[in-house]
């Protein structure tokens, strides 16, 4: 919390001047708040975003057809790309084979022409 006086010093105007803006926002009137449209908004602003994350998006009716189908693919999909990991790790441990086979192979011939010399 920041009092009046500190308000003025970080925005660099008057203690009047504040006082005035933040009237702008609200005012007491028989000891009741009366809120102004724009410190509404803020409240809004503050308290909605910080009570709630769930968001509300609106979908056409072809953007829901759209995700409807993609929604009803996700399991083929998911199953799909499953497969595709466990070949994919397939092939690399054969790639790592062949290597290894070739090392095998060039030291072989290596040693051959060692011996030959």
């Amino acid at each position: 919390m920041y009092k009046l006086k500190d308000v003025a010093e970080i925005l660099g105007v008057s203690d009047r001047t504040v006082e005035r803006y933040l009237k702008s926002y609200f005012s007491m009137e028989k000891g009741a708040y009366q809120v102004s449209e724009k410190m509404l908004e803020v409240l809004k602003s503050e308290y909605l975003e910080s009570e709630s994350n769930t968001v509300v998006e609106e979908f056409t009716k072809e953007e829901y057809q759209e995700f409807h189908k993609r929604l009803s693919e996700y399991p083929f999909l998911k199953e799909h790309a499953e497969f595709l990991l466990k070949h994919l790790e397939y092939y690399r441990k054969s790639m790592s084979s062949k290597e290894r086979q070739m090392e095998l192979l060039l030291l072989a011939i290596t040693n051959k022409k060692f011996i030959e010399e």
